[in-house]
Order: structure tokens, then C-alpha cells, then sequence
């Protein structure tokens, strides 16, 4: 075993659910994500379930489900569970920490089409029933990128995988068999002080993985990430990742240049406007689906599923840009 692969030998413990809130941290948060496109049903799927503040007994869940028809189903529910990534609604637990997750959701959904939703939040849109219940299975070791331990305040746990399972939506089943990408993070943190972010990542068929993370903020600056082939992890970085110039999106195609100690990769990504969607970062935290432009300081966050090329091998993932709405608008 090598030295970059030891770096990445990480405490299975480390995934678990947090049980005990930092009365003294009011910033204290923990936050769960992860996102899949199905090429044989055209579903796509991003969903988070973060603690909120004040109240970190507080979870607060997000879908955002991609119809192949362009339009797409979101949700947004609020619940309390001190112990348990869980509310109403959802409940995301690890199965086998660092390499097993179970995401379930079981509730409504309200049908938007996503160019609405850059305009104005999500109001009255039409309910239905949706559920899930998927199974993240891991195809490389967890990327630990803080070189967190049980005893770090900080920790932010990346991972490519499998997604199967099943989306049913009105009634109607349809099995999910695809790859997918996760993470797990615990911190101080506030939407406050973010000025940029950009995340990108994806699972290939083969079981190679890349992800790379840009985020500005007033106390620190990130521009890291991972690339996993050959059955190992290599720290990987980039000057720029990808722009965002209008809420559709844009660009839509475009190259990703990743530097790492073995040389460089590039990586080339497509989107489409029907299939991005957007929703604005509220202060401290929370997540809230379509756009309130009225005030130029808001934060808001464009969600697409990407379709990477890594040396002639296609891949599907996702591309996830934060931006003050003024740089935007």
C-alpha cells in the first residue's frame, strides 16, 4: 500500500449520523447529498437532507427529480429528529458506513416545469405522491478531504457509486439502475459569507471517479478535489471549473481541466436548459426551489445533470454552480 493510498484509509465511524449537537457551535450544522441520472428511464435525481439553525434537531429535506419530459418533480419538507438523519418524509441512514447508504422518501411532490423556476419560487403548483427507496453502493473508498478523524470538528466525505432501487411516481414503479455520488459533511457553516461555488462530479461504467469542488467564501478558499482510477484516489486540482452566466445554466458544454501529480486530465461536460434547475441558498441555511430575484444579494444555485466524456468513455453526473444573484441577473 502507497502513501496516496494509506492517505485515504478513513474510520468507518466517521459516516455515522451525529447524535450529539454542539450547544456551544450555533453554526453547527450537518449535511447529507447526493444526485444519479438513469439513462434507461431519463430520471435524474438530486436530494439533500441538512440539519437547519438555529434547531439542528431540525432536518431539512430537498428532491429535485428530472422527468424525461423536461418537466420535474420538488420537494421541500421540514422535521425534527435529534439522533437521525430523518423527518416526515425522508430518512437517510448508512447501512455499512463508508460504503452503504439507504435514502428514502416517501411523500408529496409538487410538478413544476424548471424554466418557471427562474422567475419565482415554487407556489401552487400541482401535488402528487412520489416515493423512493435506493441503495448507494460504493465503487471506490470514501475521499476523505479534510483528513477528518471522530475528533475533527470539520469533516467532508465524498464517494462514487451505484444507485438501485426504485421511483414511483403516482403510482407507477420504475426500477433504478445507474451510478451516483454522494457526500457527508460536518461543520460550522453559514450561506452568509458564500461568495461562489461550484461542485462537479461523476461515476463512470468503468468505476472510474472524479469530483472537484470550488467554494469562495470570506474565511476560506477551496479549489480541490479527487480523481479514483487504477484503483487508487489522487488529489486533484484546477485554476477555474465551470462559470454560470444566466439561470438556464449556461454554458452548456465545456472542458474541465484537472491537474493531478501523475499529469493532467481533461474532461469535457454537456447540460441542457430543460434540465437545470434552480433555487435559492437561504441565510444562515436552507434550500428553498425557484428564484427570488428581488433583492441582487440573494444566493442562488443552478442543479444539472451532466454528461462527462473522460477518454472516450461517457459517464452521467452532476454539475451544481452557486452564485450571487446580482452576478447573475
Amino acid at each position: 500500500m502507497n502513501a496516496t493510498d494509506t492517505e485515504f484509509v478513513t474510520d468507518p465511524a466517521i459516516d455515522l449520523i451525529r447524535t450529539a449537537i454542539p450547544e456551544d457551535k450555533p453554526d453547527w450544522t450537518e449535511n447529507l447529498c447526493w444526485t444519479m441520472h438513469d439513462p434507461q428511464t431519463g430520471l435524474s435525481l438530486y436530494a439533500h437532507l441538512g440539519r437547519m439553525q438555529p434547531n439542528r434537531a431540525v432536518w431539512e429535506g430537498l428532491s429535485l427529480l428530472y422527468l424525461p419530459n423536461g418537466e420535474a418533480l420538488v420537494n421541500r419538507s421540514l422535521g425534527v429528529n435529534p439522533s437521525e438523519a430523518r423527518n416526515r418524509e425522508y430518512h437517510y441512514r448508512p447501512v455499512i458506513p463508508n460504503k452503504i447508504w439507504n435514502f428514502q422518501f416517501d411523500g408529496v411532490m409538487q410538478r413544476v416545469l424548471p424554466e418557471q423556476l427562474r422567475t419565482r419560487p415554487v407556489a401552487d403548483e400541482p401535488f402528487e405522491p412520489v416515493s423512493y427507496e435506493l441503495i448507494f453502493e460504493a465503487v471506490q473508498p470514501v475521499y476523505n478531504r479534510d483528513h477528518s478523524s471522530l475528533d475533527s470538528e470539520k469533516m467532508h466525505l465524498e464517494q462514487g457509486g451505484t444507485i438501485r432501487g426504485a421511483i414511483v411516481v403516482d403510482g407507477t414503479r420504475m426500477d433504478i439502475n445507474c451510478t451516483g455520488y454522494r457526500d457527508h459533511s460536518v461543520s460550522r457553516r453559514t450561506f452568509r459569507t458564500l461568495d461562489l461555488e461550484t461542485w462537479a462530479h461523476c461515476t463512470f461504467p468503468s468505476g472510474k471517479v472524479f469530483g472537484i469542488l470550488e467554494v469562495r467564501r470570506t474565511e476560506v478558499q477551496i479549489m480541490n478535489g479527487q480523481v479514483f482510477q487504477h484503483n487508487r484516489i489522487q488529489r486533484a486540482s484546477a485554476e477555474t471549473i465551470v462559470d454560470l452566466s444566466a439561470t438556464d445554466g449556461s454554458p452548456h458544454a465545456g472542458v474541465i481541466h484537472l491537474q493531478l501529480d501523475s499529469g493532467p486530465i481533461e474532461i469535457n461536460y454537456q447540460t441542457a436548459p430543460s434540465q437545470s434547475l434552480a433555487f435559492n441558498l437561504l441565510r444562515p441555511v436552507g434550500l428553498r426551489p425557484g428564484l427570488d430575484l428581488s433583492n441582487p444579494e440573494n444566493m442562488l444555485a443552478v442543479q444539472c445533470p451532466a454528461k462527462f466524456t473522460w477518454d472516450g468513455e461517457i459517464g452521467y453526473g452532476w454539475l451544481e454552480r452557486a452564485r450571487p444573484t446580482r452576478a447573475i441577473i
